[in-house]
């Protein structure tokens, strides 16, 4: 235990003057706007206040293991001076003290707004009761403790206190560096808006902007103030890449501009720099320019400068330089805001040059699609008339004149190839009279020979007199085209045009399209050629065959008369009954061979009347085709005694036909079947109804008809390969004669070969007419 001492004024004589008077001064000083106060100390201080210095002195000794800092106050008056500047963790007030007593002293702390929470502890030597303890209490003590009393309590107390103090001065500190923060953020936020409308209202200044210069403009007059500069330049990179070229500037004196007009990119320098490693400079001070580019010039140059990257999609374009009159230090919100500055020049740079390249394509492609009209007008002109070569070649001329020149002449080489030769020609009204190129000479037999196109863009008086023979009295040629007409790869002639006007000179463009026409007259004529040669070759061909077929006819109708006298007078002889044997049968031969050859005849006319007439004619009627059937069996029966014929007709077959044609139709394929198959073998012919048609099929075994064969088995002319001791009347032309009735009928027919199931015709005959 530690005793402390205590000597002096009872609390209940504490009304007096001399508190009255500490109370006013207390409260005129904590009003003063000069009062001291220390904020920040480093380690937090606690109050001492006790009218004993002996007893402050043992408090002292108790609290210094606590690392604290201590004030001793010897009275009321001098404790309350302490608090005006200072903020205490805790206060150790003696209760009964000369002067101002302890509860007097709280009363007093307890009435400002600074000090009213800070704790009190009360000591007391004196024995405490209840009043008192309610007293203390009610002045605002935390605690009260009566000495003597261990000195851990007292520490203890106090620790708690202390370190109470500490948070709420961090709390204090925290909440200060955050209204810093605050203030600066706001400071940030007005700057960063301020940066935000200067960028917004440069970018609808350059969203007006439509070409290089209005950009430049937009960031010398908007751009350059925002950014706080003095001068500025625009540097885009040249046509092969390796250079910058100013391309405008501002606030820069004409000599440095001179200087720095062009800068390679080799060239160590901000602005190069820039662009070739893709990224800003920024020159803060002359000794950074001086540090980091010693060996260029500072003569005329500001104080701080940088150079902004011209970037679209990793693409540079070139370079902005600002330059300032003074050092600067730029912050990051500077540098993020000259970012966006050169960001949004390059999207307006890029957009201007997109701008001016679909300008371009626009214009080209109107100029290409213009010739594309121009070609399909000239292709249709020179379509419509390639039918007649005369026609063609003046239309040449003329279309090409009409959409390219004043004077158009078309050279072509004579048959025997050793000249050129004018073709065709067209001018305007006043080249009219004047003489067309000289064909073999000068720049038609240079282009004839070389094979080359030759384009003469402005035309000498010498030219003019030499190649194209004008006179000086008529409308002179200033610009001229000679192209070669190529058919087959080799030249055929030459394609000539001229103007009239000055400075209308002709073009690589006038050149390409030129040969363009040239190449499509050149196809027309060689079409024209080829048609007027076909049709010549058709009607040869035609009055070949028309001579034929009617030769045919004639020499096929005019043998009938002779074959009927042979054939009647073979028939008396037959009558008469004296003949011997051997002249029966000689007479048999004749007319065998006589109706052979009649029906030779008829083939042969049946073929002329399909070929001439239009196909064969029929006569229809009501037929059965049993009774055909039975007909042309029964006649090959009795000409081919040794042949086996086996018919197979089912049920009644009706409909309406020409019966003979059906059975000149059936005797051919019947003709066929034995003359192709062996003599021993059958041949079937069968008969039956399908639907709306009548069935007709021939059947012959035997080898099968060659397979090369089968494709134009129904040709006329056409023959199969007989054996050895076969014979047969054919000439090749029953089989077309079948597929002619047939057809006549509106049916047709089929044949189907092989080995194993040998050969057999099938007819498909429809019952009535379509």
């Amino acid at each position: 235990m530690v005793p402390l001492q205590r000597v002096g004024i009872p609390f209940e004589q504490s009304a007096t003057a001399v508190s009255r008077l500490a109370l006013t001064h207390l409260r005129l000083t904590d009003d003063a706007p000069n009062r001291l106060v220390k904020a920040g100390s480093e380690a937090p201080a606690v109050l001492l206040v006790d009218d004993h210095v002996s007893n402050l002195v043992s408090l002292e000794a108790i609290l210094e293991p606590l690392g604290v800092r201590m004030d001793k106050a010897c009275s009321g008056e001098q404790a309350l001076r302490f608090l005006l500047r200072e903020d205490y963790a805790v206060i150790l007030l003696d209760v009964r003290m000369a002067g101002l007593s302890g509860f007097e002293t709280a009363a007093l702390i307890k009435q400002r707004e600074r000090t009213r929470n800070v704790p009190i502890i009360f000591l007391t030597a004196y024995g405490r009761d209840d009043a008192e303890l309610v007293t203390g209490y009610a002045t605002g003590a935390v605690d009260f403790l009566q000495k003597p009393f261990p000195p851990e309590v007292l520490r203890s107390k106090v620790s708690v206190f202390v370190e109470l103090f500490r948070a709420q001065q961090q709390v204090r500190r925290q909440s200060e560096l955050l209204r810093q923060k605050e203030a600066e953020a706001r400071d940030a936020a007005l700057r960063a808006a301020g940066y935000i409308d200067r960028l917004r209202d440069f970018a609808a200044r350059l969203s007006e902007a439509s070409t290089v210069p209005q950009v430049c403009r937009a960031l010398f007059e908007q751009g350059l103030v925002a950014a706080g500069a003095k001068a500025g330049s625009v540097n885009l990179l040249d046509a092969t890449g390796e250079a910058l070229e100013v391309v405008d500037a501002i606030g820069y004196p004409e000599g440095v501009l001179n200087r720095w007009r062009r800068i390679p990119l080799s060239m160590v320098a901000p602005l190069s720099d820039a662009v070739r490693d893709q990224k800003a400079i920024w020159v803060a001070s002359p000794e950074e320019w001086n540090a980091r580019y010693p060996h260029v010039d500072m003569k005329g140059t500001p104080e701080a400068a940088l150079a902004l990257p011209l970037l679209v999609k990793g693409r540079p374009l070139g370079v902005i330089g600002l330059s300032f009159a003074r050092s600067r230090t730029f912050s990051e919100m500077d540098r993020a805001f000259f970012t966006a500055l050169a960001h949004a020049c390059a999207q307006a740079l890029d957009r201007v040059h997109l701008t001016e390249e679909e300008r371009r394509a626009h214009a080209q492609a109107r100029a290409a699609a213009a010739r594309l009209q121009m070609l399909a007008e000239a292709s249709n002109a020179f379509d419509a008339t390639n039918r007649d070569l005369t026609v063609l070649l003046d239309t040449i001329a003329r279309q090409v004149t009409r959409f390219l020149a004043d004077a158009c002449t078309l050279c072509l080489l004579s048959d025997d190839g050793t000249r050129l030769e004018v073709a065709a020609r067209h001018a305007v009204l006043a080249l009219a009279d004047a003489r067309p190129l000289l064909p073999g000479e000068a720049l038609s037999d240079f282009v004839l020979q070389s094979g080359r196109p030759l384009l003469i863009p402005e035309l000498s008086v010498e030219q003019r007199r030499e190649w194209v023979g004008q006179s000086s009295e008529g409308e002179p040629l200033c610009s001229l085209i000679c192209v070669p007409l190529r058919t087959q790869g080799r030249v055929v002639g030459t394609l000539s045009v001229g103007r009239s006007e000055k400075g209308r000179g002709f073009t690589l463009e006038d050149q390409e399209l030129v040969e363009e026409l040239a190449a499509k007259a050149a196809l027309s004529i060689e079409n024209a050629r080829l048609f007027a040669e076909q049709q010549r070759s058709q009607e040869e061909l035609r009055r070949r065959a028309e001579f034929e077929q009617q030769l045919v006819g004639i020499v096929s109708h005019d043998l009938r008369n002779p074959l009927a006298a042979i054939s009647m007078s073979a028939g008396l002889l037959e009558k008469k009954g004296v003949l011997t044997d051997s002249q029966k049968r000689m007479v048999w031969r004749i007319g065998q061979a006589t109706e052979r050859a009649a029906r030779m005849i008829r083939d042969l006319l049946d073929f002329t009347k399909a070929r001439l007439g239009g196909g064969i004619a029929l006569h229809r009627q009501p037929t059965d085709l049993r009774d055909v059937v039975s007909q042309v069996v029964d006649e090959l029966q009795v000409a081919n005694p040794e042949r086996r014929v086996e018919v197979d007709i089912q049920g009644e077959v009706r409909g309406e036909w020409d019966s003979d044609r059906i059975a000149q139709v059936l005797t051919n394929l019947l003709g066929n079947a034995l003359a192709y198959s062996p003599a021993d073998a059958p041949v079937r012919v069968g008969t039956r109804l399908e639907g709306e048609a009548a069935m007709l099929s021939v059947f012959n075994g035997g080898e099968p008809i060659p397979r090369e064969l089968l494709p134009r088995l129904f040709e006329p002319l056409t023959r199969g390969a007989l054996k050895e001791g076969q014979s047969t009347r054919s000439i090749g032309l029953g089989l077309y004669i079948v597929q002619d009735i047939v057809r006549g009928h509106g049916g047709g027919v089929e044949v189907v070969s092989s080995q194993q199931q040998g050969t057999t015709f099938t007819v498909r005959l429809p019952r009535a007419e379509r």
